[in-house]
């Protein structure tokens, strides 16, 4: 094979691996969890500042709108970083684990589990991919 054929042919294999990328990048996450499984696709979620991997959805509540009340997505081995989080009083895990660092004290949280906060700091990480719904206890 001739310079100029490997040239053109490395080209289109590049393009193909983009394209193939970019469709892939559009097909839904499928998440399994306790008693079923999710389809997602995160269209219309929002991604975190610190980390677009962990995507959110605020919930609102009609009877008291000063009420904090966000749907997360935290992908396996996301880190959550240390710093105050004014919308997190109490959080419930619907699916998944988390490893939380609160106030030196380490604390795991898996499915079907709620704890809530004395702080509003602390940092932890994603152990399996975790659904949590957070309040800011208003």
């Amino acid at each position: 094979m001739t310079e100029e054929k490997r040239k053109i042919l490395d080209k289109i294999n590049s393009q193909l691996l983009k394209l193939t990328n970019d469709i892939l990048s559009k097909f839904p996450a499928i998440h399994d969890i306790d008693d079923g499984f999710i389809v997602r696709y995160f269209t219309d979620w929002d991604a975190c500042d610190d980390n677009t991997k962990i995507r959110y959805k605020r919930i609102l509540n009609i009877n008291k709108p000063e009420e904090k009340v966000v749907l997360f997505f935290i992908p396996k081995g996301a880190f959550l970083e240390h710093k105050k989080r004014d919308y997190v009083g109490c959080i419930t895990c619907i699916a998944g684990e988390l490893e939380l660092v609160v106030n030196g004290e380490t604390v795991y949280l898996d499915s079907y589990t709620k704890m809530c906060l004395e702080t509003d700091e602390f940092h932890g990480k994603a152990l399996e991919n975790t659904y949590l719904i957070t309040t800011n206890r208003v």
